[in-house]
């Protein structure tokens, strides 16, 4: 009887330590995408297919991305910007070269915004300093993932709005549209189908999942590739730890780094040999929006016959910050800012008597330009960055305390 104890505490301990098995499915062919909750689970499996286009809700940015995973394809039109608009024609596909990709670190940084080259340049369009809306100097050329081809000019954004329009390469069918994404800020995108000429909210709330398991283009062996993999959301950091024995007990996540690419675990823990093999020595480390640390380790992929993707789960350390501990004000100033001359930050520290601030300063193609992290108090508090060694433009500071994070955007001219 006792042996008989004793082996079910053995088992219950063992239950304990390997956490928890999950699987989400992203059906034959990987037709759907998955956003999901190290806490609660799947938040949302939704079609991955209805869509071709999707807008940054964000104020403060003009990133467009694409549906290149499942086959979207985006070129800028080379013979002519925006006036050239009636000179696409059906054989304009034969002098496309170049394609243009989402980039896989950051979501800030979409196949629309390409061609940046600086200062106020968003790729598709230019910043006016006046207005302060962004005017569409490019035309491009787009397969849908019907593969479907149209031509495409993303004319303006303004007041938090994208105005657009689109049709055939010969001119038929043109459609003008507007999306209104700021009302939809509480997502990372709002997503749209050319070919059914709709706008989808297909993404939960920003704090509702960590992770996202999608297809995606990546560089492998130096060529654009379409992987099944997972993308990190924005503000969530991860960490890979590789050579460990024994995956499933460990936790020792303070000897890893923590990243905030996006594709930090991204596609490669699996290898295609014939069939798909996991790396039997590879977990991750997820830190989420309240600074609790999970691990994650793969345990089966089935591929495309059935998308199922089997994996084992287990919070490491659970740090519970109220939302009166997170909160903070942030106001910049002068801005705009003529170069060389000092901006500002106050910022206002509530319920808490001491903290550490992180400030990081990208410019529009989402490259760190600048980073400081300093201790703050309860109250307010003001940091001065001097401007003289950044080129003219628009940049988007960022203050993070305590997984609480406040952006704004500063142009510098």
């Amino acid at each position: 009887m006792i042996k008989h104890i004793t082996l079910i505490i053995a088992i219950c301990i063992s239950t304990i330590l390997i956490g928890q098995n999950n699987q989400i499915s992203l059906s034959p062919g990987y037709a759907n995408q998955s956003f999901y909750s190290m806490q609660n689970g799947e938040i949302i499996n939704t079609s991955n297919e209805d869509w071709d286009i999707a807008f940054s809700t964000d104020a403060f940015s003009a990133t467009i991305r694409i549906n290149d995973g499942k086959g979207v394809e985006l070129y800028t039109y080379p013979l002519g910007d925006t006036i050239s608009w009636t000179t696409i024609n059906n054989s304009s596909i034969n002098i496309l070269t170049n394609p243009m990709y989402n980039s896989d670190t950051k979501w800030s940084s979409g196949a629309f915004d390409t061609n940046q080259v600086g200062g106020f340049d968003y790729g598709w369009g230019i910043y006016n300093l006046q207005n302060h809306h962004i005017v569409g100097d490019s035309l491009f050329i787009i397969k849908t993932v019907n593969g479907t081809w149209k031509k495409l000019w993303m004319e303006r954004k303004s007041s938090g709005a994208y105005i657009f329009k689109y049709a055939n390469l010969d001119g038929t069918n043109e459609i003008s549209d507007n999306i209104l994404a700021s009302n939809y800020d509480n997502k990372l995108f709002i997503y749209y189908s050319l070919d059914n000429n709709i706008l989808l909210d297909r993404e939960p709330p920003l704090s509702d999942w960590d992770i996202t398991f999608t297809k995606y283009i990546t560089e492998v062996q130096s060529t654009p590739y379409s992987v099944t993999g997972i993308l990190s959301n924005e503000g969530i950091e991860v960490a890979q730890a590789d050579g460990i024995q024994n995956p499933l007990t460990y936790t020792n996540y303070s000897s890893h780094v923590f990243q905030t690419d996006i594709n930090t675990i991204g596609y490669d823990w699996k290898t295609f040999q014939g069939s798909y093999i996991l790396d039997p020595e590879r977990c991750f480390f997820i830190r989420d929006y309240y600074q609790n640390i999970w691990r994650l380790f793969f345990t089966n992929f089935d591929g495309m016959s059935t998308g199922n993707i089997e994996f084992n789960t287990e919070l490491i350390t659970s740090t519970n910050i109220s939302e009166t501990e997170k909160q903070s004000t942030l106001t910049v100033y002068p801005n705009p800012v003529s170069s060389g001359q000092e901006i500002t930050l106050i910022h206002e520290l509530l319920s808490s008597n001491k903290s550490e601030a992180n400030i990081v300063l990208h410019d529009i193609s989402g490259r760190e330009v600048y980073k400081s992290s300093i201790l703050t108090h309860n109250g307010l508090n003001a940091h001065k960055i001097a401007t003289e060694k950044f080129n003219k433009g628009i940049y988007i500071i960022s203050l993070k305390i305590d997984g609480w994070e406040k952006k704004e955007r500063i142009a510098i001219y």
